[in-house]
């Protein structure tokens, strides 16, 4: 009974540690996976006589994508969960990839060769850091993980 008593709880705390890590491990692919399929709708062309008449339109449907392949995937959007259609530009020494890239949300504009992509930020709800400050000094108390991706593709 006492050696029950003192490994059942660490036996259980290891088995939800792997269970919330596993749910993590798919929350972060999905965003991932949703991203690729947003950025993919940013590259399709536009205009007269195509799938969407202007940049705008073709942005809302990517953002529409991603929260569909979210919802699909079982990842609940939330108020906090941010999508956002972005252009990374190259600044003074005109490289992509370089530390002086900025990031332009909501672009408009984008013309062949840029670097056009969906931006997601999500909290993964979960208990694990509820139950990790308890055996910690800072007791935030702040439930969830925040998550984020980032998917570029050339504009062809």
């Amino acid at each position: 009974m006492v050696e029950m008593a003192l490994i059942l709880p660490l036996f259980l705390g290891l088995v939800l540690a792997i269970m919330e890590i596993g749910r993590a491990w798919a929350t972060k692919q999905s965003l991932t996976l949703a991203a690729r399929e947003g950025a993919r709708v940013l590259t399709l062309p536009y205009g007269a006589g195509l799938t969407f008449s202007t940049e705008s339109q073709k942005q809302d449907a990517a953002i529409k994508t991603v929260s569909t392949y979210l919802a699909n995937s079982g990842v609940v959007v939330t108020a906090d969960t941010e999508i956002t259609a972005v252009r990374l530009l190259p600044m003074g020494d005109q490289i992509l990839d370089t530390n002086d890239d900025k990031l332009e949300e909501g672009y408009s504009g984008g013309t062949r060769g840029d670097r056009i992509g969906i931006r997601i930020r999500h909290k993964f709800d979960t208990a694990l850091p509820i139950i990790l400050t308890m055996f910690s000094a800072n007791q935030s108390g702040q439930s969830g993980v925040n998550m984020g991706v980032t998917c570029y593709l050339e504009h062809e």
